[in-house]
């Protein structure tokens, strides 16, 4: 099996890592002894454990993936935010408001999305009340900034989970290059 030998980047890895980030999303918990079997047999990649744990740390240093803990969808209730903005303060407050919500323990997803720029974020809280005295403060803090503040309860997660299978055209795409 050829394998890509410069450094690897966010849309130049290697095969290797990509097995390795697919087997890691299917099976969080595996050992590195584990995953090390795993190659060999699905990919036919022999690696040893200790180099499967440089490879992790790497990509890891390299923000491939990060390691957080979630806890489980029913334990918060979710909602999405979107923030569209007064712009005659927008140079005066963007930083401090940014950093307030980058900063805060609920925010779990913060984004742009394109179309009309808004900050939106999926932030968790345990209960409604939790929510209005968050957004609350928010409006009281920052609100020189925000024009307007939409608030949606995603009152039913049905899916919460990255399922391995999203790395298979990658993997693909490195049978055709091998094979090319």
């Amino acid at each position: 099996m050829r394998l890509m030998t410069q450094k690897s980047t966010h849309n130049e890895m290697r095969f290797v890592e990509v097995a390795l980030l697919k087997e890691k999303v299917a099976k969080p918990n595996a050992s590195t002894r584990e995953l090390s079997k795993v190659l060999k047999e699905k990919y036919d990649i022999s690696l040893s454990h200790t180099r499967i744990s440089e490879i992790l740390r790497e990509m890891k240093e390299r923000k491939v993936f990060r390691e957080s803990i979630i806890p489980n969808e029913n334990m918060f209730t979710f909602f999405l935010l979107e923030i569209s903005f007064n712009n005659e303060h927008f140079k005066d407050e963007w930083r401090g408001t940014l950093e307030y919500i980058l900063n805060d323990p609920h925010t779990l997803l913060f984004f742009i999305t394109d179309g009309v720029y808004r900050w939106k974020m999926i932030m968790i809280f345990r209960t409604f009340e939790e929510m209005s005295k968050w957004s609350h403060n928010l409006l009281k803090e920052h609100g020189k900034l925000i024009d307007e503040l939409n608030i949606n309860v995603l009152y039913r997660v049905l899916k919460f989970d990255l399922d391995e299978k999203v790395f298979d055209d990658y993997i693909n795409d490195f049978k055709e290059k091998d094979r090319s």
